[in-house]
């Protein structure tokens, strides 16, 4: 049987909408804090189509006998670190049964266009249940990045544990503008430090200071700090996560840790080469 890889296109929505169904109702097999509503076609439909609704995006697909077996959706945007390439949770789907060197073939394609517009960095978020995948886009040369994590707080036993001596940990708010201000460059100094080598161009600084001020105003946040003798030595940073139409990894009442950040004078010494998560979502 002949597959042919082709670009995709609109006509294969209702297809790959099926497809891409299918794939999470597996994947929540083994991650069953994922939101069940991607299960449905129309509504993985929709998330495809949102992302064909941009501009700068293109993908492939995998047919065989006139049915689509696979798909690989990116797009391109510029970084400070450089143009760059991504694949979202939505943008891409194997159908069962199926190798996932499909996946390496589209990605070649993929991959290519990207290159020819400039796009040297290329990043495809896949689902960890997706465990094949992962490692066929390894065998291209792929590595681990980050990762996302869902917590279902129902299920977690919470321990109770006593303050720091000679530390406050309160909630933030108005007048804790310049303690959150102060915390505005520990996040890109330690990624453009190695193994990242991730860089944050001078000229943002100011911008990302006022970022992080503003966070003591803004009421969808929720934010703690840990203080000691009127100095910040770090922070935690929950909002809400709306449930759009591309957002796979948002249940009903999901909140996300966007943002935590503490001064290395105050961390405790860790082991070198130890993995550390950046980012997570918990849902209750």
């Amino acid at each position: 049987m002949k597959t042919e890889l082709i670009p995709f296109t609109k006509q294969l929505l209702p297809e790959a909408g099926k497809l891409l169904g299918e794939r999470h109702q597996h994947n929540r097999l083994l991650l069953p804090e994922l939101p069940a509503r991607f299960e449905e076609a129309p509504v993985a439909t929709k998330a495809i189509e949102a992302l064909l609704a941009k501009k700068t995006t293109n993908g492939f697909a995998s047919i065989r006998d006139g049915k689509l077996v696979a798909y690989l959706i990116g797009e391109t945007m510029t970084q400070a670190w450089g143009r760059s390439g991504y694949a979202y949770l939505p943008g891409y789907a194997l159908a069962e049964g199926e190798s996932p060197a499909l996946i390496q073939d589209l990605y070649t394609l993929l991959g290519d266009e990207w290159v020819k517009k400039g796009c040297f960095n290329h990043y495809l978020y896949i689902s960890a249940a997706d465990t094949q995948v992962i490692e066929a886009l390894f065998d291209l040369g792929f590595g681990k990045e980050r990762v996302d994590a869902l917590l279902d707080l129902r299920t977690a036993a919470i321990p109770q544990v006593e303050e720091p001596v000679g530390i406050t940990i309160r909630q933030a708010g108005k007048g804790d503008n310049d303690y959150l201000g102060s915390l505005s460059d520990v996040i890109f100094r330690a990624l453009a430090e190695a193994p990242n080598w991730h860089p944050t161009v001078p000229e943002d600084w100011d911008e990302l200071r006022e970022g992080w001020s503003e966070l003591a105003d803004d009421k969808e946040w929720t934010v703690w700090l840990a203080l000691e003798n009127n100095e910040t030595l770090g922070m935690v940073g929950f909002r809400p996560q709306q449930e759009e139409a591309t957002q796979m990894l948002a249940s009903p009442r999901t909140v996300y840790l966007s943002v935590a950040a503490t001064k290395p004078q105050a961390r405790r010494p860790r082991p070198k080469h130890r993995a550390h998560l950046a980012r997570f979502g918990t849902g209750a």
